[in-house]
């Protein structure tokens, strides 16, 4: 078997593993599914399931992997002069578009009926910082530097996926919803635009 069809198969597996858990979550809510009724519902063992997501809370975040790499995407394909802070307030703008649609609604009452989704939540978002902040000291940015810009955009990162949750609950989304989520979130970047708005410029190769 070629690496590409093998690579392949896995990420058909990974995804069918991960529809099984979010078909049940939605059934019956996070805490009422067991890793074992996710496995039965996927066709698959309960140590195949582990093998590709280390939790049941991974079950529930199957997309942290392609969530960190388009914020790495967003700061390595920005131009030179830009600063990091454009370029990640791109993607919180394009994240807008997901987190006020009808369908995110089912996600936000599942994360907000458990504790231990919401402990998860919180890690995934110091993974992001530690990523970024990783990132800008392989650019050249020092260290403390880094970790201080990082934590900061990702304070408007939490606020956008919170306040998301919140009127998701409430019954808001579409185009309105989606207008005012992205004209506050610019705003708290242009908040942060008034000390980092010159940090972190992508020097010329």
């Amino acid at each position: 078997m070629s690496s590409g069809l093998r690579e392949r198969k896995k990420q058909a597996t990974r995804e069918t593993i991960a529809d099984a858990a979010m078909k049940l979550f939605s059934q019956r809510g996070f805490d009422a599914v067991t890793v074992a009724e996710v496995a039965d519902e996927a066709g698959v063992s309960e140590k195949t399931v582990f093998n590709y997501f280390p939790t049941k809370e991974d079950l529930f975040f199957d997309e942290i992997d392609e969530r960190e790499a388009a914020l790495l995407a967003s700061l390595r394909s920005r131009k030179p002069g830009e600063s990091m802070l454009a370029a990640l307030s791109r993607t919180a703008a394009a994240n807008c578009e997901r987190l006020t649609s009808e369908h995110f609604s089912r996600f936000a009452k599942l994360v907000e009926d458990a504790p231990s989704l919401q402990t998860k939540e919180r890690q995934m978002f110091a993974r992001f910082t530690r990523t970024v902040a990783d990132e800008l000291v392989a650019e050249g940015v020092p260290e403390a530097e880094a970790a201080v810009a990082s934590a900061a955009v990702a304070g408007v990162y939490a606020w956008m996926f919170a306040t998301a949750r919140t009127r998701a609950m409430a019954g808001e989304h579409g185009p309105t919803a989606l207008r005012r989520l992205r004209k506050e979130v610019a705003r708290g970047f242009a908040l942060l635009d008034r000390g980092l708005g010159a940090f972190a410029r992508k020097q010329a190769s």
